[in-house]
């Protein structure tokens, strides 16, 4: 408005001067005129005119008249022109005054609404141009008073209201839409914003609400909010896996969210709401009943409860479940929540299963250990902690605290007292404070040794550790001196010895070495290159004269290679030996073995002696093959003779046992078992015996059929199911369905049996032994794994060779035939026998069987047998 008034008083202040000017030029052009014919004489004028017309051919006083008279006309009718302009002039001029005063009315009353109290007034003029502001708000309406303040409006105005008065701006300015819209401050007050267009102006006017029209406000921001929050809880309680309901008071189902409509199996919520399903049982829902409403206070009188939480069962989805379930009373009706706990349940079971089988493990330990809980006090201890510091009955029992436990220990002259006893046992408990462990060494006063481990919990709490290690400490000291007696025995040795690092450089060497290549201390000093050591040598050969020319340059040839064994960087380090002819009768052998952290040794041994006794060896060589050969006749013969007795042994020794001669007593009992045991035993070893001299000789043939492979391992199952009941030990058999291949039943049966048995051997009282059959590809692989100790590293290469024992994984000591036979059967089949060394614990071996028998691969794979 104040625009537009502008414009139209401009366009007056044109009009007026361009009048002005007009007027002035047609009076100074009637002035000028009047003057010309006043003050000129007639025969100047004549003159003039005849100059300005010089052919005019009329009489010059008549021209003159004709001239003056239309000056004189023209100068009258501009005057009257200009009279008539004046007064349109004046009449226009006295509108625009009219106009003018209106418009400054008008601007005074818009200031005035602007500059209203209490409204505050926001003026967009264009997309580019930043707001202004026109007018201010009482203090107490939580709005700043700075105007660049103000247009910030999310820094004072509530998330929502900011939210949705941001969007009306948008649709304001964009497409002229008008609001009006309540708005909340941060400080809960409600203001009204009132949103206009004009032309490229948008307006927005902020008042405060007092009043009904106030607290109406406020309540519309309420109901707003609260439809938010509930639609939002309504969204998040039907996205929640765990079923939630309401009931009206008559316990009518009025809303749930899916996880309560899946789990009484209906297929919407308008089918439950119909049916009015409930989700508990009605003996808990009369639990509720009760509890919410059939509780009485201290007079007798029924006093209603709100809140019911209890555990029950339900079924939900067809499956009986352990629920947690929380209902509410309201003035409305009831809230119900249930929660699964049934997995919760179940591995609260496997954790209590867990920390007794930890218990009962570290019960088995022969570390002494006790674990102290958050608030010091004992919280367990194991068997081994009583027998080392055997302290008084009952008082481990009675969980005493960590300080009492160090007290008693000091009491009963179990530990050694300190000097500082207090400061010496709390620093000791300042781990239960602590983050890391600590390490702790006591020498005992009865000259034990421990070696003290505190463990803090991050929960709260320690575990202590007590390792005996009195005997580790006398082994280390033993290995000390066997470590001297070492270096004496190596300084003492026959054979040159020298060690190399992995920098090529003599670390240790013995005198042998100087005596054989005839070098000086000097030569053979410590990090001398094995490239001197080297040519010390050959030039100490070539000095002495004891070596030939030939010796010669086969030393340089060997001496060659081991400096590049040494130095030389491959992917694999590899063992060097050879032999060196230094003279026809002077013969060394030579090798030069990796060892640890890149180091390599090498050694020269004088095998002249030995090489004369060579062609003695090779003589009796022959003689030797004819004493194996009768050595595998004399087993073939004694098996075959040793059978008929120990049947008849392990005949009657049964018939006495079913008591075919009367009962028994205990100790003949015993003894008749323990001789069917022996003779168990040993007619097994004399199968084996003759198997292998069977498979020596080349005559065992197979009997080749068509075999099922459930059956073959149900029939082995059966062969050693009394041998495992005896041992409390279970098998269980995973085979595939229909597989069938080629094979003889009989030998695949002592197979199965001697690896049955060796697992058996091995397996914990107790333990499960597993049994797989499968295909691979055009093999059979059968796995049996048991649930022993395994087998150690040193012997995994050695357990299929004949006679190979070992007690580390039992208490006896075996034949060490069992594998040998099963591995040679698996080769005459054209398999395999292997241990799975990918296997951590227990031992697990595979046998692969060819489903399809080959006659050239089935040879008997007595190499590894032999």
């Amino acid at each position: 408005m104040k625009s537009e008034n502008t414009s139209d008083s401009n366009s007056a202040k044109r009009h007026k001067s361009v009048l002005r000017k007009l007027t002035e030029r047609l009076a100074s052009g009637v002035a000028l005129a009047a003057a010309f014919f006043v003050t000129t004489p007639a025969s100047a004028q004549l003159a003039s005119i005849e100059a300005l017309l010089p052919d005019a051919g009329i009489a010059g006083n008549g021209l003159v008249f004709v001239f003056f008279v239309g000056a004189f006309s023209f100068a009258m009718w501009s005057a009257t022109w200009l009279i008539r302009e004046r007064r349109a002039l004046d009449d226009s001029h006295r509108m625009l005054s009219l106009e003018l005063a209106d418009l400054k009315a008008r601007h005074e009353r818009a200031e005035a609404l602007l500059d209203a109290p209490d409204q505050r007034v926001v003026v967009w003029d264009g997309e580019e141009n930043p707001p202004t502001c026109r007018g201010a708000l009482v203090s107490t309406s939580g709005t700043p008073s700075e105007s660049a303040d103000f247009v910030a409006f999310g820094t004072w105005m509530a998330p929502n209201s900011a939210q949705s008065f941001d969007h009306a701006i948008q649709r304001l300015r964009s497409s002229a839409e008008a609001f009006e819209m309540p708005i909340e401050t941060r400080n809960g007050n409600i203001l009204e914003a009132q949103g206009r267009a004009f032309g490229s102006h948008a307006f927005v006017r902020f008042l405060s609400l007092t009043g009904d029209r106030a607290a109406l406000a406020l309540l519309e921001s309420q109901y707003t909010s609260l439809m938010a929050t509930t639609d939002t809880m309504r969204t998040l309680l039907e996205a929640v896996p765990m079923p939630v309901w309401l009931r009206d008071r008559e316990e009518g189902l009025t809303w749930a969210n899916p996880a309560y409509v899946k789990s009484i199996d209906t297929a919407d919520l308008a089918q439950a709401v119909a049916s009015n399903q409930h989700l508990l049982d009605a003996g808990d829902r009369n639990r509720v009943s009760e509890q919410l409403h059939g509780a009485h206070d201290a007079d007798g009188n029924a006093a209603a409860r709100t809140t019911f939480q209890k555990r029950l069962h339900a079924t939900m989805a067809g499956d009986r479940r352990t629920v947690d379930v929380t209902v509410i009373e309201h003035d409305g009706g009831q809230a119900g929540l249930a929660v699964d706990m049934s997995e919760v349940e179940q591995v609260q079971s496997d954790l209590r299963r867990t920390l007794q089988g930890h218990a009962q493990t570290l019960d088995q330990l022969a570390t002494a250990v006790a674990i102290f809980d958050a608030g010091q006090k004992l919280a367990f201890h194991n068997q081994a902690l009583a027998d080392l510091w055997a302290l008084a009955p009952g008082f481990l029992d009675s969980a005493p605290s960590n300080a009492a436990f160090f007290n008693e220990l000091r009491d009963s002259d179990r530990i050694a007292n300190q000097p500082d006893w207090a400061k010496w046992r709390g620093e000791l408990l300042a781990v239960h404070h602590a983050t890391e462990p600590a390490e702790h060494f006591w020498h005992l006063p009865d000259g034990r040794s421990l070696r003290v481990i505190a463990n803090p919990h991050r929960q709260g709490g320690v575990t202590w550790v007590f390792e005996n290690i009195t005997e580790q400490l006398e082994m280390e000291s033993r290995y000390i001196a066997m470590t001297q007696v070492q270096g004496e025995t190596l300084d003492h040795l026959g054979e040159a010895i020298a060690v190399f690092a992995s920098d090529g450089r003599l670390k240790l060497s013995n005198p042998a070495l100087q005596e054989l290549w005839h070098l000086e201390d000097e030569q053979v000093a410590a990090d001398t290159p094995i490239a001197e050591v080297a040519r010390y040598c050959g030039e100490k050969l070539a000095e002495d004269g004891t070596v030939d020319e030939p010796g010669q340059a086969e030393s340089a040839m060997v001496w060659d290679e081991l400096v590049t064994g040494v130095t030389g960087v491959t992917d694999s380090r590899d063992t060097i030996d050879g032999r060196l002819h230094l003279m026809e009768d002077r013969v060394l052998d030579y090798a030069l073995v990796p060892l640890p952290n890149g180091q390599t040794l090498l050694s020269f041994a004088d095998v002249s002696d030995s090489v004369s006794l060579e062609q003695t060896l090779l003589e009796r060589n022959e003689a030797l093959e004819a004493a194996q050969r009768l050595k595998n006749e004399f087993l073939e013969h004694v098996s075959y003779e040793f059978r008929a007795p120990l049947t008849n042994i392990k005949g009657f020794a049964e018939i006495l046992q079913g008591g075919a001669f009367g009962p028994l007593n205990e100790k003949q009992a015993e003894y008749i078992d323990h001789i069917a045991s022996s003779s168990g035993v040993l007619h097994t070893l004399v199968d084996n015996l003759l198997d292998l001299a069977t498979m020596d000789a080349g005559a065992l043939e197979l009997d080749l059929e068509q075999l099922d492979l459930a059956d073959t391992l149900e029939a082995a199952r059966s062969a050693v199911m009394p041998a495992l009941k005896d041992r409390g030990l279970a098998l269980e058999i995973n085979v595939e369905d229909d597989t069938r291949f080629v094979g003889d039943s009989d030998q695949i049966q002592k197979i199965l049996g001697n690896l049955l048995q060796n697992a058996s051997r091995f397996s914990p009282k107790g333990g499960t032994i597993r049994l797989d059959g499968v295909t691979s590809g055009d093999d059979v692989v059968i796995r049996i794994a048991d649930e022993g100790p395994g087998i150690p590293a040193e012997i995994r290469d050695t357990i299929f060779e004949r006679f190979s024992s070992s007690a580390v994984r039992s208490h006896k000591r075996g034949a060490g035939l069992g594998l040998a036979v099963a591995k040679a059967l698996c080769g005459l089949h054209g398999g395999a026998l292997e241990l799975d060394s990918a296997v951590e614990e227990g031992a697990t071996f595979i046998c692969r069987l060819p489903i399809r028998h080959d006659a050239e691969a089935s040879q008997p794979m007595l190499s590894a047998a032999e």
